[in-house]
């Protein structure tokens, strides 16, 4: 094969550096960002660092179209709820019935394998909470109530303080 000369180079880079551009914009199709992946599980920015470590959390209910933010450690914390509506396949828009606002908030809800976590979660325009998010696949909530969400918030709250590390 001969070698390539100094035009077929500055092609090729070319070519190179638009792919990353592109993929980079996710014009490339590269994200697989699915609905049904958000709503129904809890997701948490990270994992807390000990019990006074406040930590940011999103859930959207999957049977009714309820969800919060939560931001806590194990000994306080602040929440908001919200009504949500699915906007294809990567918008959400969110009703805080608390001061009528709504907010349209892109997302990218997609499997990963990234620090423990089988789950990663980008937001854009959410009024409250994280940019980035992670979950697992046990943290799926069954059912659409509030004590539904009230207990699986309970036992990730119990999973959470058991994994943290010692003061």
């Amino acid at each position: 094969m001969p070698p390539m000369n100094r035009v077929s180079r500055m092609v090729t880079a070319t070519v190179i550096a638009l792919a990353g551009v592109a993929a980079g914009y996710g014009l490339l199709g590269s994200r697989t960002s699915d609905p049904k992946t958000l709503v129904g599980r809890v997701w948490i920015e990270r994992l807390p660092k000990g019990d006074t470590d406040l930590v940011e959390l999103v859930v959207l209910l999957a049977d009714e179209p309820i969800g919060v933010f939560r931001r806590s450690s194990q000994y306080e914390g602040s929440f908001a709820l919200f009504r949500y509506e699915l906007r294809g396949n990567d918008k959400v828009q969110l009703l805080f019935p608390q001061d009528k606002s709504r907010h349209e908030v892109a997302f990218d809800a997609r499997p990963c394998d990234v620090k423990g976590f089988d789950y990663c979660l980008d937001l854009s325009g959410a009024p409250r909470g994280a940019a980035k998010y992670y979950s697992r696949k046990e943290w799926e909530i069954e059912g659409s109530d509030l004590p539904a969400l009230e207990s699986a918030l309970r036992a990730l709250g119990d999973e959470l303080h058991r994994s943290a590390p010692e003061p």
